[in-house]
């Protein structure tokens, strides 16, 4: 595939003034992660054993921290990737990434309550809530970009976008069933994203098949 330069867009917005703006926004949110992070509470003197069961009770905000930074991790590679192979933007495709910022960047609010209530239903749909519309707003940013190769070169291997609409919408899949799974028992709907992991191998794995079988004819998305 001829790579080209990107062209301006709607108003003279660029990918590179657009993809500017997301790594910010990706950067400002897994920043806020950490400031969500607790410190103990400890009264009296404060003892080295003190200050480890300090430490050991906040156990759930160390584990919505690492779980929000490589969720959010996540996000931001198929992002980079969407936008590594878009060449002009349009007024859609720039609300439509708004909008999925604004998501992206809230994702420190619904990692402090589920650190806090984890174990309430509300706490663990909101969650899953807000990472599947960001899901469904990333994967739908993408078939809009290579539906008829609208923003694309000409000559954009559409088995690409396959593989990238294949992998956000999974991502949103297993977050809108995890919704309802926490209505039963939230613990285990938490324990349903580690699914996550499992989608993002076995993709890599159909993706290297895919690209490996000769022949392969380029369809329309």
């Amino acid at each position: 595939m001829i790579i080209g330069k990107p062209t301006p867009g709607v108003m003279g917005f660029t990918v590179e003034r657009v993809n500017a703006l997301s790594d910010g926004v990706f950067a400002v949110a897994i920043t806020l992660l950490a400031v969500g992070i607790a410190v103990p509470t400890i009264r009296g003197t404060v003892t080295n054993a003190k200050l480890a069961h300090g430490l050991a009770e906040l156990w759930p905000h160390f584990f919505s921290y690492f779980l929000s930074f490589v969720i959010i991790a996540m996000f931001w590679i198929s992002h980079h990737s969407l936008f590594s192979v878009i060449r002009r933007v349009d007024k859609m495709l720039i609300w439509m990434n708004i909008f999925y910022l604004l998501l992206i960047v809230f994702m420190p609010y619904p990692t402090i309550l589920l650190s806090l209530y984890g174990k309430t239903t509300v706490a663990t749909a909101l969650y899953a809530s807000v990472l599947a519309a960001a899901g469904i707003l990333q994967g739908t940013m993408g078939f809009y970009a290579v539906r008829g190769r609208r923003l694309v070169d000409d000559d954009f291997d559409l088995r690409e976008a396959g593989a990238y609409l294949r992998n956000a919408f999974m991502m949103s899949g297993v977050f809108i069933i995890s919704i309802g799974i926490a209505f039963a028992s939230p613990t285990i709907a938490q324990f349903s994203w580690l699914l996550l992991f499992l989608i993002s191998l076995v993709e890599r794995l159909i993706s290297k098949k895919k690209r490996a079988e000769p022949g392969t004819e380029t369809q329309e998305v």
